[in-house]
């Protein structure tokens, strides 16, 4: 009589946490793939900027893409910083929220909630900072 191995109890938080990264994996994948099309499409980067508004005038679209350059600078800044400050963070959110953009206040939540920034906890551990 042959037997039927007994299965491993089904771990639903790895298994989420597995396909979750699975579909993040994939996102930024096809993120790649849309933003090389785009470019091999458009032949430069400096065009980038004006397919997204055609019909605004160029010195306005320039002056929108270097804000956005800006931004993207000081995003990288906080990212390297060694720790996350979640007070100054939810203090954005709730300014974010009280001007009605709530779907970036949600995203800054998520970012907030997290506390510190897991390199940081690595670190930490590294040096023997732990309990």
């Amino acid at each position: 009589m042959t037997t039927t191995p007994e299965l491993p109890a089904l771990d639903v938080v790895a298994a989420d946490h597995a396909h979750e990264q699975r579909a993040v994996t994939s996102a930024d994948m096809l993120t790649g793939v849309l933003a090389a099309a785009t470019l091999d499409v458009l032949g430069q980067p400096t065009k980038l900027p004006t397919v997204l508004w055609p019909d605004v005038p160029e010195e306005v679209v320039t002056a929108i893409y270097e804000h956005g350059l800006r931004v993207g600078y000081r995003a990288g800044r906080i990212v390297s910083a060694p720790t996350w400050e979640p007070e100054a963070l939810d203090r954005l959110r709730t300014a974010l929220a009280d001007a009605g953009y709530q779907a970036m206040a949600r995203r800054v939540a998520v970012t907030a909630s997290h506390g510190r920034h897991r390199a940081d906890t690595e670190q930490d551990i590294a040096r023997g900072d732990h309990e």
